[in-house]
């Protein structure tokens, strides 16, 4: 069995125990190699507590975004009454952690296309949606109708230009490529189909966002394998079950 690459954006502020993908493949006894595709900067918001006083929901999807709203806070508190909404257990998680706070609705599902789905039942009044500079599109498709949604970037992720980076590196005895992001997915789309052109090297989804950005980028579709579970451990269990290994 070969190696598997895997995509990383760099976050040297991001308060975040939870273990790497890199830790979760060697784990189970699986080989990696990183490739770095981005990194985080945060974004200063002037006023920002008078930009959320009068909100009803504060939205998170990703933990950059929990990261870039405590670098906007500060010691500061949430106005009164405000509810907060994100995205899957790792961002519930990663808001207590880093903000001491505690989310009123997590979504079932780690995808940004669900939250926005159940916010379109359960909220009411200003939402304001903390979110990268760029974002997948899906909780905005998800919410168009609704009137009153203010997104407020709190953090972008910063290019890394890949191929002047790792082109000339020897990439051989490849079994697969993690990808962590539908930005990561672009930014590597050479090296995809490098390594399709002698063998159809499968690449792994952390979920739908980041699959429909592989396809617009132009992988087929039947290299694509999505983790049922969108985090870092479904990524390793999609790989395992394609490598044969057995499930926990």
């Amino acid at each position: 069995m070969g190696k598997y690459i895997y995509t990383y954006i760099e976050n040297g502020q991001m308060y975040d125990k939870s273990p790497s993908l890199a830790e979760l493949l060697a784990k189970e006894g699986l080989s990696c190699e990183k490739i770095v595709t981005g990194r985080i900067g945060y974004i200063r918001v002037e006023n920002i507590f008078k930009k959320i006083k009068d909100a009803q929901w504060l939205v998170f999807t990703s933990k950059n975004a929990v990261a870039g709203f405590a670098y906007n806070m500060g010691e500061c508190e949430l106005p009164a009454g405000v509810k907060i909404a994100v995205v899957g257990k790792k961002t519930q998680e990663a808001l207590r952690t880093t903000c001491g706070l505690e989310a009123d609705f997590v979504s079932l599902q780690a995808a940004g296309l669900e939250l926005g789905k159940s916010l379109m039942n359960i909220a009411a009044g200003k939402i304001v949606y903390l979110c990268a500079e760029v974002t997948s599109g899906s909780l905005e498709e998800a919410m168009k109708e609704y009137e009153n949604l203010i997104k407020i970037p709190v953090y972008r992720n910063e290019y890394v230009d890949t191929y002047a980076e790792y082109e000339m590196k020897d990439f051989v005895d490849v079994s697969g490529i993690a990808v962590t992001s539908g930005s990561s997915g672009e930014r590597i789309k050479w090296l995809i189909d490098k390594l399709g052109e002698s063998c159809e090297v499968p690449v792994y989804s952390i979920g739908p966002a980041c699959s429909r950005k592989l396809v617009e980028a132009g992988v087929k579709e039947n290299r694509i394998i999505e983790a049922c579970e969108h985090s870092y451990s479904g990524l390793v269990e999609a790989i395992k079950k394609s490598a044969g290994k057995p499930e926990a």
